[in-house]
């Protein structure tokens, strides 16, 4: 392939990324709100559900937040019924622990109406569904990337 048409593909690749990033924020926050909560909250309690009970600074670094914000979070899921911060018997680190029954109550459902909605539309396409999964999964690899940039700034100068 020419590399005028590599570099056109690339780019194509680049918008169609963006697009679905944009798509999956609206996404996340139509769930959200289907189940009361901002989307924010909604990424960090997903976090915990995925990842367990981790500390605050934890959750920041992976729903990137600052610690404050975190902290503002883990408010407002504590005093809405989806988490507690607890300490552990061992330490004396406080960790957020997801509250998993709320959860199943209260996103579970939504989450479940949407794979509901969504099977119909992508039954007959598994196999494009596998080859898309199969690309993000590499494509992943262009993360690796990023840290090459910020952690090897002299590398990339003129």
């Amino acid at each position: 392939m020419p590399h005028d048409e590599t570099v056109d593909v690339l780019e194509a690749v680049e918008r169609q990324t963006a697009a679905l990033f944009a798509q999956a924020n609206r996404l996340v926050e139509a769930l959200a709100a289907r189940v009361g909560l901002d989307a924010t909250h909604f990424r960090c309690l997903s976090v915990l559900c995925r990842q367990g009970p981790m500390s605050v600074r934890c959750l920041a670094a992976l729903a990137g937040l600052t610690d404050e914000e975190a902290t503002e979070v883990v408010c407002h899921l504590e005093h809405d019924g989806y988490a507690a911060r607890r300490r552990e018997a061992d330490s004396h680190r406080i960790l957020v622990h997801p509250d998993r029954v709320a959860h199943r109550a209260r996103v579970e459902p939504a989450l479940r109406e949407l794979r509901e909605a969504w099977y119909p539309l992508v039954r007959r396409r598994c196999d494009d569904l596998g080859l898309v999964a199969a690309l993000m999964a590499e494509s992943r690899r262009l993360s690796d990337l990023s840290m090459t940039f910020r952690t090897q700034p002299e590398a990339f100068t003129m």
